[in-house]
């Protein structure tokens, strides 16, 4: 029998950084219900799909946005997963980190799309946030992680060990996984243990 894995990206995305509190609830509407004249699509479909034939995925959950939104969008993401029994993990795209209403990183003014772009100790910063900000809404514990746009390096491994996450799944052979500085000249094609982090 094969095995695998199904996981779903949750994040919330603006069509551009111009009037974002303008935009947002359309923006949140779009990505998490899936509007279309056919009905909805999004996040409520997918779980409903999973749990009809007795299916388990992981929700990668990006919760930096809601530091310019508030807490409760982020909640009602997480309660739609949870109530459908599904594992929630955390997701971040750094995209968010100068967008939040009360500054995450002094001095961080501009655009850095990939985690990889901070020094280890923001990252470690950034990591335990988007952690606290799901535990806050309601997910019990987070034991893994993916970057966003798989932008991590091998500094992510050890800011991930150092927030008690334990598997990470940014890797990605055709998508800046070769030069993260993990297992340089290698690709990797099955689960690795580096630095505590599978």
């Amino acid at each position: 029998m094969l095995k695998v894995y199904f996981t779903v990206d949750v994040e919330i995305w603006c069509d551009g950084w111009v009037d974002l509190d303008k935009k947002f609830n359309k923006a949140f509407q779009h990505y998490i219900y899936g509007p279309t004249n056919n009905g909805a699509y999004g996040l409520p479909y997918m779980l409903d799909v999973l749990n009809e034939y007795g299916l388990k995925a992981v929700f990668f959950v990006e919760p930096l946005f809601s530091l310019r939104f508030g807490s409760n969008p982020l909640a009602e993401i997480a309660g739609l997963i949870l109530e459908a029994n599904q594992p929630i993990e955390l997701h971040l795209h750094t995209e968010w980190v100068d967008e939040a209403k009360t500054p995450l990183l002094p001095g961080i003014k501009e655009k850095r799309q990939h985690l990889r772009y901070f020094h280890s100790n923001e990252q470690q910063i950034l990591i335990e946030t988007g952690k606290n900000l799901l535990l806050q809404a309601g997910v019990k514990q987070i034991n893994a992680f993916r970057a966003g746009s798989f932008g991590f390096n091998v500094q992510t491994l050890a800011a991930l060990r150092k927030a008690g996450i334990c598997v990470d799944s940014s890797y990605n052979a055709t998508h800046m996984g070769l030069d993260s500085g993990l297992m340089p000249g290698q690709i990797l094609t099955e689960p690795l243990l580096h630095d505590g982090v599978y």
